[in-house]
């Protein structure tokens, strides 16, 4: 397939798009608009939707956008969208219409697309869209360190904690070093779940904000069996009133320098310092479970971020305790929020139940469990591909032995 603009060594300045559609003169016309834009500089590759996928995904350097032409094979184009909405880290997705409908609009956004451009393409329009794209991109490309994953809900009860202490110790048993830290303020259900009884707390970072140093955050830090640290919530409830978001921001920037990975409890509710936390996200997790008030919870957390305007980062579903032969369907859910699921944990009552009496973690207890799978296919998901391939045989090797277990039961 042909490239414009620049080769590998200028891509800071220039940014990779996909043209994905059936060839001919609408997508001829289409690429010329692209390479006539004078800002930002593009590097443009083709493809049809049949195999675009694979030629996206064995690049050297994947694409910061695709837009997908939502026209003639309409069914290829929305299923090449779903499956790119899936994967993590994924370009931005731009839905190229020929017509403005309503329906078809909306159907475009449910299977993935992050916005809108009509045909025949404004050149202003596609500025502007790329422009952001080319944004968030500098800001991300600056932003050093590890990653950060926000965990929250609208409801509680629907296992924010438990998801995210379990992601913890997914990522650490594939040999990340991991953070915890529990935003949760009041609650603090981490050093619970864990069975920690932290003797710090963030409480001494409060009074340091900007002039917090790496001494002092480890610190703070208490250290799991497992390897995980965590940063717990204060031990008075009054406590987390003091805790600010300046506060949450600092800790969070200098975390990330010190670990591969820092996930993130922010509990059942929407604060300054939850917003503070998914500002320096990449990867935000809403849970919620198979009822009617998790969904429509949900539904009113879309609302709320899509008014925060928080464009570098796109919350993600993850369906926990999942039942497939419950009557609210996943399927129903998904039509409710117009939103796909992009994870399920099964429902295990015993092995949760195991984990409390026997106050151990998820994979001492029961490493083989569907649900520790589930939590492993999570983490391989916020991996990036160049640290799942560094991995290969631990990875493999785990997920074999606990299937290779859990059928001999």
């Amino acid at each position: 397939m042909p490239f414009n603009g620049s080769n590998g060594e200028s891509r800071r300045s220039s940014m990779k798009v996909m043209l994905v559609g059936d060839s001919g003169d609408e997508r001829t016309q289409l690429k010329a608009v692209l390479a006539g834009l004078v800002e930002p500089q593009l590097e443009i590759v083709e493809g049809e939707a049949a195999t675009a996928a694979n030629l996206s995904e064995n690049a050297s350097v994947p694409p910061d956008a695709t837009l997908v032409i939502v026209n003639g094979n309409e069914e290829a184009a929305l299923s090449f969208l779903q499956s790119q909405s899936l994967h993590s880290p994924r370009p931005t997705l731009l839905a190229l219409l020929s017509a403005r409908s309503p329906g078809l609009i909306k159907r475009a956004l449910r299977f993935g697309a992050d916005e809108i451009l009509f045909i025949p393409l404004d050149p202003g329009e596609a500025t502007r869209a790329l422009l952001k794209v080319s944004e968030a991109r500098w800001r991300t490309e600056r932003r050093e360190g590890g990653i950060v994953i926000s965990v929250t809900s609208l409801v509680g009860g629907v296992g924010v904690t438990s998801l995210a202490a379990n992601l913890a110790l997914a990522l650490e048993s594939l040999h990340q070093r991991v953070a915890l830290v529990d935003l949760d303020l009041q609650t603090g259900g981490l050093a619970v779940f864990l069975n920690l009884d932290p003797e710090v707390t963030i409480m001494p970072l409060v009074r340091l904000e900007h002039k917090l140093d790496s001494i002092q955050l480890e610190s703070a830090l208490t250290k799991h069996s497992s390897g995980v640290c965590l940063l717990a919530a204060p031990k008075r409830i009054e406590e987390g009133e003091l805790v600010s978001d300046i506060t949450v921001g600092t800790v969070l920037d200098l975390t990330r320098q010190l670990f591969d990975y820092v996930i993130v409890d922010c509990g059942d509710h929407v604060d300054e310092n939850g917003v503070a936390a998914w500002e320096r996200s990449d990867h935000l997790f809403y849970v919620l479970n198979q009822s009617i008030a998790a969904a429509r919870s949900a539904w009113r957390f879309i609302d709320l971020f899509e008014r925060l305007g928080l464009t570098t980062l796109e919350p993600r579903f993850v369906l926990d305790r999942y039942r497939p032969s419950h009557p609210l369907t996943e399927k129903a859910i998904e039509s409710t929020l117009a939103k796909p699921i992009y994870a399920r944990i099964p429902a295990d009552d015993r092995t949760f139940e195991t984990i409390e009496m026997k106050a151990q973690d998820l994979f001492q207890v029961a490493p083989s469990s569907a649900v520790a799978r589930a939590m492993l296919d999570l983490a391989a998901l916020v991996m990036p591909h160049t640290e799942q391939a560094a991995l290969p045989e631990t990875f493999i090797s785990r997920l074999k032995s606990a299937f290779v277990t859990h059928q001999s039961r």
